[in-house]
């Protein structure tokens, strides 16, 4: 068991204002909203039977993962860059540009989740990254322990049962999941500093925004789940 995504933040990012969801693009959008997430919430936590049936599936283990291509970062990164722009103003927009600017934000994300058996290059990763990371702010659970492997099994059972997802091209593939790990650097960032400082006012406001989130876009209640040795679990 490890502790995983441990309070470090790598973007010199503090304004809750910031750690906003991105709202993606397209049919990322809807993949991620609507079939991924209620998916993911009935094969992990209502049919073990049914994730069975998926895991080993022939050829199926390879639908969720992409080769880079940069002009997909690019437009992604603009994007994204454009919303921050909209609902934090300019000089929220200037300083995530900044630290893009300075290592890529895959690069970024990859240096932190790497030691958490998470990789760039396969959508299961960035979602289940993003899974795990709204839980830990939800349940201010930064101390917990326990491992990646069993919710990377669980995601990666929801994506290839998902036959929307199964449709997405290799670059609509990349495009989630870089929009995923945007939001993560950005939503990590600024809890990381409120933990640190010990704001309790500011954790608790993350964690309403986490649970929100998730409630609206997902009709999922982040504090009605635990993550066990088995993966997410209903409490």
């Amino acid at each position: 068991m490890i502790r995983i995504f441990a309070v470090f933040a790598l973007l010199s990012i503090s304004s809750p204002g910031l750690a906003q969801d991105y709202p993606f693009q397209g049919l990322a959008a809807d993949i991620a909203v609507n079939t991924l997430h209620n998916t993911l919430l009935n094969a992990t936590l209502h049919s073990h039977g049914e994730t069975e049936a998926n895991d080993d599936a022939p050829g199926k283990a390879g639908r969720s993962r992409y080769d880079r291509d940069p002009r997909v970062t690019e437009r992604a990164e603009r994007q994204f860059l454009d919303f921050i722009h909209k609902t934090s103003g300019p000089a929220g927009a200037a300083t995530v540009k900044a630290e893009f600017a300075k290592r890529s934000p895959v690069e970024l994300w990859a240096s932190m989740v790497s030691k958490d058996g998470l990789k760039a290059g396969d959508a299961v990763d960035a979602v289940a990254g993003y899974w795990i990371l709204n839980w830990i702010i939800a349940n201010q659970a930064h101390d917990q322990e326990f491992s990646t492997g069993p919710v990377l099994d669980q995601v990666r059972a929801a994506l290839v049962g998902s036959p929307r997802f199964t449709r997405l091209s290799e670059a609509q593939r990349q495009e989630l999941s870089e929009v995923l790990m945007m939001n993560f650097l950005v939503q990590q960032a600024v809890y990381s500093q409120a933990v640190t400082a010990e704001d309790k006012d500011l954790l608790r406001q993350l964690s309403a925004a986490a649970v929100a989130r998730f409630s609206n876009e997902a009709g999922v209640n982040l504090r009605s789940i635990e993550l066990t040795a088995a993966g997410f679990a209903a409490r």
